[in-house]
């Protein structure tokens, strides 16, 4: 993930409100409206009502009032319009733009045009209009080419790690992605040739055509970043970073957090609205200060690639994680004994949720851990959790606290005494 993208802060509740009153204009209501909320409970049925306390929520006869703090995700019943095929069955070449505040763009043709970038959607559903998109160079993070293949996706994440902080001009070989370091000054009128700068100084004319990797800019000069209203996904599968909506008889608007404006013509261009990045964050997602000895001896004997002491979203081989027969549990935080983890909420958090147990790494019945949470260094919660025993629900008030420490020990540290901290997620 780029470095310079900025930290999404979270909506505030007005915002929250206001872009659900989308579901009041929508032409085609026969589908229904699905809300999800921190407590994940599901509704299906209609918008209703908004006031100041929330959402009123018609589902079959009964009349619910969500508040907007406990908003994860409302799904309009539109659908992302899949990547069209040719009559060969192959797939159409796709770049995908990603701005600064992480929006990432589905694009058929993409052009460099001065300082701008243009770029052209693929089609979406029938009798809809995709939205264009001329893009100042300085919100734009990358133009990746080939985004429809997976294995492209891989190598692109791969060289993004190692890039410096230069413009750089990617070219795919057999091999895999080289790159040229330097400036891009902006693009010639017809929007197909580069004027470059290389390292040395020197300034030359490259073709677009011929970066068949890609392109990557700049971060820009840090600045105070916008709070973060909800992800929008639409139709022609774009994700936007949103900080603002804007109605009118014309249609929707949308102002994505590094201030670039979409405008559709109907609420029926827009697939989902995702407030889960502002009400909920998942610890797996969060980057703690990690306190942990050397690994144990007997980890390292038994196994070439010892698991680190934390693992995020899955058990300690990469294998899904999940309790026994249970279902595949996508969250959660796999923690070694004798390791801390230190998390900075920065009082903006009221509850912390999760499914405590031990992983299932080994056969022995008798294997335990204990478990403490503190919260502004004080201990809330302090239990042994033994593998025999079924795994247990948590819920922890955090309401204010500034950080979160979650501590686990054991007498006799084993590869197999490892805790699992399930689903866990502080919420707003």
């Amino acid at each position: 993930m780029p470095t310079r993208r900025p930290s999404p802060a979270l909506f505030a509740l007005p915002f929250a409100l206001a872009f659900l009153c989308l579901f009041l204009c929508r032409a085609d209501p026969a589908n229904g409206d699905d809300l999800t909320t921190t407590a994940g409970k599901k509704l299906t049925g209609k918008v209703i009502a908004i006031d100041a306390q929330g959402v009123t929520f018609l589902a079959g006869e009964s009349r619910v009032t969500v508040p907007g703090k406990d908003l994860v995700l409302v799904e309009l019943g539109n659908k992302v319009a899949p990547l069209p095929r040719d009559k060969d069955g192959r797939l159409p070449r796709v770049n995908e733009v990603e701005l600064i505040d992480g929006s990432t763009l589905r694009a058929g043709k993409v052009l460099v045009k001065g300082r701008k970038v243009e770029a052209e959607m693929l089609a979406g559903p029938e009798g809809l209009t995709a939205p264009k998109f001329s893009l100042p160079l300085e919100v734009v993070f990358s133009v990746m080419r080939g985004a429809e293949e997976p294995k492209n996706r891989e190598a692109w994440k791969k060289m993004l790690v190692g890039r410096g902080r230069r413009d750089l001009y990617v070219v795919r070989e057999a091999d895999g992605l080289n790159f040229v370091q330097g400036t891009i000054l902006g693009g010639d009128e017809t929007g197909t040739k580069l004027n470059f700068e290389r390292e040395d100084g020197t300034r030359t004319e490259l073709l677009l055509s011929r970066a068949t990797g890609g392109l990557v800019f700049s971060p820009p000069p840090a600045a105070q970043v916008p709070p973060t209203l909800c992800k929008v996904i639409d139709v022609f599968g774009n994700t936007l970073v949103a900080r603002e909506v804007r109605l009118s008889p014309g249609g929707v608007t949308v102002v994505t957090v590094a201030g670039v404006e979409v405008n559709y013509p109907s609420i029926a261009a827009v697939a989902k609205l995702d407030y889960a990045q502002g009400n909920i964050a998942y610890l797996s997602d969060l980057d703690p200060v990690i306190d942990a000895p050397e690994l144990p001896a007997e980890e390292r004997a038994l196994r070439l690639n010892p698991a680190p002491p934390v693992v995020r979203d899955a058990g300690i081989s990469n294998e899904p994680l999940r309790f026994g027969n249970d279902p595949v549990l996508p969250k959660g935080l796999v923690i070694a004994t004798d390791t801390a983890l230190t998390f900075n909420l920065g009082g903006e958090y009221r509850e912390l949720k999760a499914l405590i147990g031990m992983a299932e790494t080994s056969p022995d019945a008798g294997l335990e851990a204990k478990v403490m949470i503190e919260v502004d260094g004080k201990v809330v919660f302090s239990e042994t959790v033994r593998r025999k025993d079924k795994p247990r629900p948590v819920s922890i008030d955090v309401k204010g606290a500034n950080q979160l420490r979650v501590i686990v020990e054991a007498d006799s540290p084993q590869f197999g005494n490892r805790i699992v901290l399930a689903d866990a997620r502080v919420q707003k």
